[in-house]
């Protein structure tokens, strides 16, 4: 059995292939067989089973269905002539015959047969067999036509089921799930199939199973692959295809929004999802465009779209909406600036349940805001929303400000109020004049005003004496800073320590050691106190890892000389430390004091703390702002380690910092490394928004990882198989526009929208496979619409206006696994031209013209076509002669191009008929004469063509001269043209030939024959020799003139016009001789010389032969009355010189030798 593969517009063959098998043998008998190819031996009867047998008569007949080839072995072997071997293209003898019977050494030629029968036909006889013949058979085989495939009733929807019917009965073990591929959406798989009623092996219908069911309206594409055998049991493989269309699913809509929540002022995107592949329309409500969408909308109150969706060619709608929140965050503003002096109040806002910011805020979530806080300005006051929305106003706060308390003593001079704010108010109270001048003549404490517009400030001055201690105690460095008693309070402290110079905060380790010396003034007057700070300094506090190696303190004490202590302290002295001594390994908080010479002690903490970082991972976002990398953020201890890593920084503060944005999308491992130990930071970044990945992809696109982001990533969404991981399955999504929304731990969200196509084949029609320039506006047909077209400027053009060749059309649609392309490939020939030729035009009357048409360009090889009016045949040349002007037309076309008119008008000229006179008749040669003429108006040429020329209309010659004249018409140049004879009386010759027509005639055939070959001659005379015979037309008169010699002849012959003509030979007559053989002679049946004689009057015996050319003898005679007849064998021997040899022996005993040749003339 033989596999083949086959193309046909329903079926697209596999290319499979199979191993040769061995054809079947067949010895030649009386048989018939039904192999399609197989190899014909003879029979093999013979002797030793290898040639065959005598008095064989076989026919064997193949019946193969289709055109058979035998082709024989070059071995070929039958007796010549007597065993044949003989074809019939048909079932039996009586079919036609191919070719001749054929016999002998010279195998027959391939033998065709076309009639589906080869009937072979073998006879041998009874004497020799030879050792036959070998020959091999093919036959052409039809394919098999395959089924049509269809399903009869769609699918119902969420049916697993699809019921398959085939035209005609196939194989029931062909049908299985392997053999059945489905396409469409989601990808559903053939996973069972069953043929129905199984009758014989074969079913005309099946079911198929799949998964997962139809659960859209959308067409699917089912094709099976089957192989079919032949009637020679070769199989060809098919694919075969049906369609269907799911439209029982109810029409399923989501209007989508990315974000359902929005603040007011920004903008979301509305986008419809519907589950199927049919067209839709979509009408919105609010205004909104027609179309799927995305939609931009940016509602400023909360507003509820609605999508209506119909389903083009079912007639389902459906409906959805989505409402979009809007949140807009209100606060009541105060009606007008608010003065700096006045007292904290709270901001109202709505809704509640948000925060408060911005300058003079001292309660974020009361709102409460205070005037002298916030300073003179206006301060933008923000108040947010949990989810971010926020309303920001403007806070105006007008500059008032009476100054700090001030002190004066009494009795000194007045003096202006410092500090107060806007300037120009104007100042109240006791002592105090309105441009602030203040008279501190009197003890006491005074409040004053000052007021500026609408606002008020009120401070205080006392008037009084400066009271204190008269000298302050020596102090050491290491205590506490303290407050100095002093009154009246308002003037300002200065001096080293001073850390507060309003309250007269004094600070030891700022001054340092040493005597110094502070100054407390007032308005007026001033004090001074001095104060002793014995030194006493060892640093700050500061940290150390158990793991680090013992260390001298540093810095140095101040003064140097006292004694350490502490839990770590090995070395009093020197204060050598060991962290790990201080808590066993442990975290310690260990006090170190150290007591100086001069009785001052000082202390410090050292913490003695592992280095770590207690939150080891931290999510952000890339569009974060900087983060400190301080306690509070990282847990991180002790301080006053450095970090490192992707992301961090040193700030102009030199205080580390981590920016997440330069260190970018990924995980990073931050280190911190504080007193030679370390522990590390895992930050992960996450991206803020997703650039790039809104998508156009096909349902049969593979699923794939829409980006590769850090861990704590979450997408959801259609098509999501895996969140943490961004898998995108388009199948699972379906044919739709889908939103994948992103967030992340730290925060950070976005949304992907992915559009899925169907898959739909580009296809390219409305045009032919050629064109011959024709001028005709064609229209490219491509659906589905909306890919891209190229191979020309236009989906439509005009062959006439293309350059010449071969176009290429080419169209794709989609992209990715959807992309899908149709090329089509035409050829514009060049358009049919013509070249028309009119030979002569105008003609004279009679004439011709040729008209041709000469085409070029069009179709190759095509037939051209040729339609004429006035009846002419369809050719492309015609000569034509018209009795009259004639206007002829001819169209041309080719099959292909626009048909080609041409046409022409011959003009005719009027004809003239010339007359001829000529002189009566007349003996031939004698002199005569021809006179022209024509009748009617016009001037002519004459030229006269015989013997002579002449021109003229008279042309003078002999009688019985021919001559051709032309007569033209001067002004046309039209002419005609007659043949012409002067008139004469038949002219006569005198003509005789002699018999036997020799040089000599030998003395034995003495008897002259002389035959009259006369012309024209009706009477007259011979003279023979002096002997007068009368000449009669048709007699041949002969004589025998006796004796050897030369003999004149003469004929005289007349005419019925009396014209004469004579012809005198003379005739030679040989001596005897003895034997006499003739050279030539006619065996023509004209009873002369027709047989081939050996003459003598003495000849006794005789032996005469005759050879060919080739040698061989082809007469033999003895006997001088038999000649020969220039037959052999009854056959007559053809013209030729032919050679005797023999002897005649005469009767007087001598021997005559005879050799020579002879002419045989026919």
């Amino acid at each position: 059995m033989e596999l083949r593969n086959m193309a046909l517009p329903i079926a697209m063959g596999l290319g499979l292939a199979s191993a040769a098998q061995p054809l079947p043998q067949f010895n030649m008998s009386d048989t018939t067989v039904t192999d399609c190819k197989g190899i014909l031996l003879d029979s093999e009867a013979g002797p030793g089973g290898t040639i065959y047998g005598n008095n064989e008569d076989f026919t064997f007949t193949i019946d193969a269905g289709n055109t058979i080839t035998l082709v024989f072995d070059p071995v070929f072997c039958t007796e010549q002539g007597l065993d044949l071997l003989t074809f019939f293209d048909g079932p039996t003898t009586a079919s036609p015959q191919i070719g001749p019977a054929y016999s002998g050494i010279v195998a027959p030629p391939p033998i065709i047969a076309t009639s589906g029968y080869l009937t072979v036909h073998f006879v041998s006889d009874a004497t020799v067999a030879y050792c036959g013949f070998e020959a091999q058979w093919t036959s052409e085989v039809d394919p098999p036509v395959p089924p049509a495939m269809s399903i009869p009733t769609a699918p119902g929807c969420n049916s697993a089921l699809v019921a398959i019917q085939f035209s005609d009965p196939v194989p029931c073990d062909s049908i299985t799930a392997e053999a059945f591929t489905l396409a469409g959406p989601n990808m559903p798989i053939v996973f069972g199939a069953i043929a129905n009623s199984c009758i014989g092996g074969m079913a005309s219908s099946a079911q198929l199973t799949v998964a997962p069911p139809f659960d859209h309206n959308c067409p699917y594409d089912l094709t099976f692959t089957i192989g079919l055998a032949d009637r020679c049991d070769s199989i060809w493989m098919f694919t075969i295809s049906a369609s269907t269309q799911i439209t029982t699913c109810p029409l399923t809509v989501n209007a989508l929004v990315d974000q359902d929540t929005i603040c007011a002022g920004t903008c979301v995107e509305l986008v419809a999802e519907v589950q199927g592949c049919a067209g839709y329309s979509y009408a919105w409500d609010n205004g909104l465009p027609t179309g799927a969408g995305p939609h931009t909308v940016c509602p400023t109150v909360t507003t509820t779209y609605t999508v209506v969706v119909n389903e083009i060619g079912i007639g389902q709608t459906a409906q959805s909406s989505v409402t979009v929140q809007v949140v807009d965050p209100q606060v009541v503003a105060p009606s007008g600036p608010i003065c700096q002096s006045a007292p904290a109040f709270d901001l109202v806002a709505s809704p509640p349940g948000g925060w408060w910011n911005g300058a003079g805020i001292i309660d974020s979530l009361a709102g409460t805001l205070d005037p002298d806080t916030a300073g003179p300005g206006i301060h933008p006051i923000t108040y947010t929303l949990p989810g971010g929305c926020d309303n920001t106003i403007p806070i105006v706060v007008d500059s008032m400000d009476a100054g700090p308390v001030q002190a004066a003593c009494p009795g000194t001079t007045p003096f202006f109020v410092q500090g107060a704010s806007p300037a120009a108010g104007i100042w109240t109270g006791p002592f105090i004049q309105s441009s602030g001048l203040f008279d501190p003549s009197t003890n006491g404490s005074y409040t004053v005003t000052y007021s500026a517009g609408a606002c008020s400030d009120s401070t205080v001055i006392n008037v009084d004496n400066i009271l204190g201690p008269v000298s302050l105690d020596t102090v050491c460095q290491s205590v506490y800073p303290d407050t100095i008693p002093i009154s009246p309070f308002g003037g300002t402290w200065y001096g080293a320590g001073i850390v507060d110079s309003i309250y007269g905060v004094f600070d030891p380790d700022e001054a340092g050691g040493g005597t110094h010396i502070l100054t407390y003034a007032m308005m007026g007057c001033s004090g001074q106190f001095p104060i002793v700070v014995l030194p006493a300094d060892i640093g700050g506090n500061r940290s150390s890892c158990p793991a680090q190696a013992p260390f001298v303190l540093t810095p140095s004490p101040i003064p140097s000389g006292g004694v350490w202590n502490g839990l770590g302290i090995t070395d009093p002295v020197t204060g050598v430390y060991d962290p790990f001594l201080a808590g066993g390994g442990s975290n310690v908080n260990d006090m170190l004091t150290y007591a100086a010479p001069n009785g001052c002690v000082d202390t410090v903490l050292m913490y003695v703390r592992w280095t770590a970082v207690t939150n080891d991972t931290l999510f952000f976002c890339s569009g974060d702002a900087p983060m400190p990398l301080d306690n509070a953020h990282t847990g991180r201890t002790p301080g006053g380690g450095a970090w490192s890593g992707s992301g961090t920084y040193l700030n102009i503060d030199n205080n580390p910092f981590y920016d997440p944005g330069a260190a970018g999308v990924g995980v990073h491992l931050l280190t911190y490394l504080a007193n030679t130990c370390s522990d590390t930071l895992v930050t992960i970044v996450h991206p803020d928004v997703l650039i790039g990945l809104d998508t156009t992809l096909c349902t049969l696109d593979a699923p794939y990882q829409l980006i590769s982001l850090p861990p704590g990533s979450i997408f959801t969404g259609p098509g999501i198989t895996g969140s943490t991981m961004a898998l995108f399955d388009p199948a699972v999504a379906g044919v739709g526009v889908h939103l994948i929304d992103y967030s992340s731990a730290a925060g950070c969200s976005d949304q992907v929208t992915i559009t899925i196509d169907p898959f739909e084949q580009a296809m390219i029609g409305g045009v032919q496979s050629f064109y011959c320039s024709n001028d005709v506006q064609v229209d490219v047909e491509l659906s589905p619409p909306g890919g891209s077209f190229s191979g020309l400027p236009s989906t439509t053009f005009d062959p006439l206006q293309l350059p010449d060749g071969t176009h290429t059309l080419i169209y794709t649609i989609g992209q990715g696994a959807c992309l899908s392309s149709d090329t089509l490939t035409f050829i514009d020939h060049p358009p049919l031209t013509t070249t028309f030729t009119v030979s002569q035009n105008p003609i004279c009357d009679g004439g011709g013209s040729v008209l041709e048409v000469v085409p070029s360009g069009g179709y190759p090889g095509a037939q051209t076509v040729y339609q004429w009016n006035n009846g002419l045949f369809p050719v492309s040349t015609h000569t034509v002669s018209p009795a009259t002007t004639t206007t002829y037309i001819v169209q041309t076309t080719d099959g292909c191009s626009d048909p080609v008119i041409d046409s022409v008008t011959v003009g005719v000229f009027p004809p003239f008929s010339p007359e001829f006179t000529m002189s009566t008749i007349a003996c031939y040669g004698t002199p005569g004469m021809i006179q022209a003429s024509v009748p009617g108006p016009g001037t002519f040429t004459y030229d006269w063509s015989g013997s002579t020329s002449q021109s003229g209309p008279v042309f003078t010659g002999t009688a019985g001269q021919t001559v051709f004249v032309t007569v033209t018409e001067d002004q046309s140049g039209c002419h005609t043209d007659s043949l012409l004879q002067i008139p004469s009386w038949p002219p006569v010759t005198a003509l005789f030939s002699v018999n036997p027509d020799v040089d000599c005639v030998p003395f034995d055939q003495g008897d002259v024959t002389f035959i009259d070959q006369s012309n024209n001659a009706d009477s007259g005379y011979w003279d023979i020799n002096g002997t007068i015979e009368p000449y009669v037309q048709g007699d041949y008169p002969h004589y025998a003139l006796g004796a050897a010699g030369t003999y004149t002849v003469t004929l005289i012959v007349y005419n019925e016009g009396g014209c004469v003509d004579s012809l005198s030979r003379d005739v030679c007559i040989l001596d005897a001789t003895p034997v006499f053989v003739p050279d030539i002679f006619s065996p023509n049946a004209d009873g002369m010389n027709d047989v081939l004689f050996v003459r003598g009057p003495a000849i006794a015996q005789l032996d005469l032969a005759i050879y060919d050319r080739w040698g061989e003898q082809v007469f033999r005679t003895g006997d001088v009355t038999v000649g020969w007849d220039g037959k052999f064998r009854g056959a007559r021997m053809p013209s030729g010189v032919y050679v005797y040899m023999g002897k005649a022996t005469l009767k007087d005993g001598s021997v005559v030798d005879l050799s020579g040749d002879v002419t045989l003339v026919r």
